[in-house]
């Protein structure tokens, strides 16, 4: 039976028995801030800019998802371009779409144990007070559908206790 776990930390702490890291990418899939400046600079920053370089020639597209080599990291990464809440008409739908998109993607690509922060709290705006509630139910949901294990990592005790407690 799948799971969801929910715990506080950094990401790279909780890669163990994992196939499949979320980023929260940039439209450009580059090297950038936050969670996605870890994740480039642990699975090797230039070997993956270069393959993004070579194989993804446009753009991303808001929700668009892209799976690349993790190099260093040992595990896929899951790049996701996730809606900024103060671009988007429908925000908290639009960022549920993001985890939908997420679940879709890694059952037909076969992965089992994805981890991931909770996408667009950063610089696009979403704050854990609005979101936790239906994030927790929408990841519920998710893994039961799809039978995947999902590790949802929250920067704090604090902020974790607005997602439930596991």
């Amino acid at each position: 039976m799948s799971k969801l776990n929910i715990v506080s930390g950094n990401i790279l702490e909780h890669l163990k028995d994992k196939d499949l890291i979320v980023n929260s990418a940039n439209q450009y899939m580059i090297y950038g801030s936050g969670v996605c400046g870890v994740i480039y600079k642990k699975a090797n920053k230039e070997l993956l800019e270069d393959y993004c370089k070579q194989h993804y020639k446009e753009n991303m597209i808001v929700n668009e998802v892209r799976i690349t080599p993790g190099f260093d990291l040992g595990l896929s990464i899951l790049h996701i371009y996730c809606p900024k809440y103060y671009e988007s008409k429908t925000p908290l739908l639009d960022l549920l779409d993001s985890y939908n998109n997420i679940f879709i993607t890694a059952k037909k690509k076969g992965y089992k144990n994805i981890v991931s922060v909770s996408l667009g709290t950063g610089v696009h705006g979403y704050k854990h007070n609005d979101i936790a509630k239906d994030i927790v139910i929408r990841l519920d949901e998710l893994v039961k559908q799809y039978d995947i294990d999902f590790t949802l990592i929250l920067p704090s005790e604090e902020i974790k206790q607005l997602y439930g407690l596991r």
